[in-house]
């Protein structure tokens, strides 16, 4: 029985560690989610000023290659958003997919420690019975011998 023990016990062991590396998957996926919102912020701003530098050379006289500089870095500005904001939409897709993933490994690694529990409880009833049969026998024989040896 001991060695079913411990040999579930190994393979909780290695779940318990499947279960961390997920844990920390989803950390440093959460990181880069942070990381790339921060992005998307100075970008946001960048647009901003880029809009903003366009719009205050509008009383200014400028030439056709000035506008379409002014315009095309406020384009470059959008496209670096969009870009950002479709890796953003990836991780959190990957988000869910590991927070689901790591939920049935919490679930998975509580079945092992309620089968091993459940086996120890076992062991120990088993181990108690047959304590108690021993001593039941002893008991037993010593009455029975203390018996015999009364007139």
């Amino acid at each position: 029985m001991k060695e079913k023990v411990d040999r579930f016990e190994r393979i909780l062991k290695t779940r318990v560690k499947s279960r961390e590396e997920e844990q920390l998957l989803l950390a440093d996926q959460r990181s880069e989610e942070e990381r790339l919102m921060s992005c998307l912020e100075e970008l946001h701003s960048e647009k901003k000023r880029a809009f903003d530098s366009f719009r205050m050379q509008q009383g200014t006289q400028l030439t056709v290659r000035d506008m379409w500089l002014g315009r095309r870095s406020i384009d470059v500005a959008e496209k670096r958003i969009c870009e950002g904001n479709s890796s953003l939409c990836d991780i959190r897709q990957a988000i869910e997919c590991t927070e689901v993933r790591l939920t049935e490994k919490h679930r998975e690694v509580r079945i092992m420690e309620n089968y091993i529990s459940s086996i120890v409880d076992e062991w120990r009833a088993a181990t108690l019975k047959s304590d108690q049969d021993e001593m039941d026998d002893i008991a037993g024989i010593r009455h029975s011998n203390g018996g015999a040896r009364r007139p």
